[in-house]
């Protein structure tokens, strides 16, 4: 098989136009459309504010076994075979959703899809690092991560039909989506060439000597951006307004989307500035959720889509700033680790505020934000040179 690397890019081709761009983009829209199954699986399970909790951690807490499962497989086997395989997790966990109704069918087709997500992913994003030329990067891998506001975006868009298409056609529906990406998917990977960093990882560099603040800043900012969303997105409408879910879920990702179509411009602002920023006017719009809380006010949903952009910001900053300077004999790894993280995080946070209440909830949200504005200070004082852009 041919080496891939930067080099043997086509000079004059715009990347977005070549074959890897489509691999990496779809994997990331496939990635982001199957985190929130189990969430909006809630509208055709029968459930009680238990089984609610259990669908909300389920996601983050299957998703984290896999990227931690798909960071030592992409460093140990390669990043070709793992983007090749996964397509089939993919194809098995949508057939049982599509066939089969009920809590536990949701949970074990939820199961392989987030599995399978949290494998594929990681390989996903060491590959576009390993492959895109350093003077485009930022910019093609913030473009890329558009993709991952389209697949959320998307699946929202399904579950607000399911008030008019009815329970059973709209798990079908949901189903069909990976079903068909999955086969298409197989077909457009299929000669996919392996990474050639990967391929000379046995000249192992040392570890730079700042790698473990490298990966505890990174980490926290993980935190703050995957449990910052996910609470927006996905908890605050299932666990206190569950009448509005579908509504909150379209609009956050909806924000999220129309923020990614910024990214040319995104990518070109100052990391460090653009991060301090986007956590400080998060964590000021989060506090005005307690005295906002309720849709009836006429400020609660243009809160909600100003909070839904900052939080798309300051994920796409961070995930294209902080994995740049990893080491390939351990980038699947460390990417791994770092995201692993920000889902556990988010699970803790998810388990500590059940059943206390909205003001608890609403604390919890604030608490996130204002970790990452004081990761986002804390980076910017120390000036490491590690994570310069």
């Amino acid at each position: 098989m041919a080496e891939l690397s930067a080099a043997t890019l086509p000079p004059m081709r715009p990347f977005w136009l070549t074959r890897i761009f489509w691999i990496i983009a779809l994997g990331l829209f496939i990635d982001a459309y199957v985190y929130g199954v189990a969430a909006v699986s809630i509208s055709w399970v029968p459930h009680t504010s238990g089984v609610s909790t259990l669908l909300l951690v389920w996601a983050p807490a299957t998703l984290a076994i896999g990227i931690a499962l798909g960071g030592w497989l992409a460093d140990l086997v390669g990043r070709r075979i793992l983007l090749q395989a996964a397509p089939l997790g993919y194809f098995a966990g949508a057939l049982i959703l599509f066939v089969g109704p009920g809590l536990y069918p949701a949970l074990v087709s939820s199961f392989l899809l987030l599995m399978t997500t949290g494998i594929e992913s990681t390989g996903i994003l060491t590959y576009s690092q390993e492959l895109i030329p350093e003077t485009m990067r930022r910019t093609a891998l913030t473009a890329e991560l558009g993709f991952v506001n389209l697949g959320g975006v998307s699946l929202a868009a399904l579950a607000y039909t399911g008030g008019y298409l009815g329970a059973r056609a709209l798990r079908d529906f949901i189903a069909l989506v990976p079903l068909v990406l999955a086969l298409f998917s197989l077909t457009l990977r299929r000669r996919l060439p392996e990474s050639s960093l990967w391929q000379k990882r046995r000249s192992r560099a040392p570890l730079p000597p700042d790698y473990l603040i490298r990966f505890s800043v990174a980490a926290v900012f993980s935190i703050a951006n995957t449990a910052g969303f996910s609470l927006l997105a996905f908890a605050f409408g299932a666990e206190f307004l569950p009448s509005h879910f579908h509504h909150m879920l379209l609009i956050s990702t909806a924000t999220a989307f129309l923020v990614g179509l910024g990214a040319r411009r995104l990518a070109q602002l100052p990391p460090k500035r653009t991060l301090l920023a986007a956590y400080g006017l998060a964590l000021a719009t989060s506090l005005a959720l307690f005295w906002v809380r309720r849709p009836s006010h006429p400020g609660f949903w243009p809160i909600l889509f100003v909070l839904s952009g900052l939080s798309s910001i300051s994920y796409i900053t961070e995930d294209t700033m902080t994995a740049k300077k990893w080491p390939s004999s351990i980038r699947a790894r460390a990417l791994a680790g770092t995201r692993v993280a920000g889902l556990a995080g988010y699970s803790v946070i998810l388990l500590l505020v059940n059943g206390g209440g909205l003001n608890r909830f609403l604390a919890a949200m604030a608490a996130v934000w204002a970790l990452g504005l004081g990761a986002a200070i804390l980076w910017r004082l120390v000036g490491h040179a590690s994570f310069t852009a």
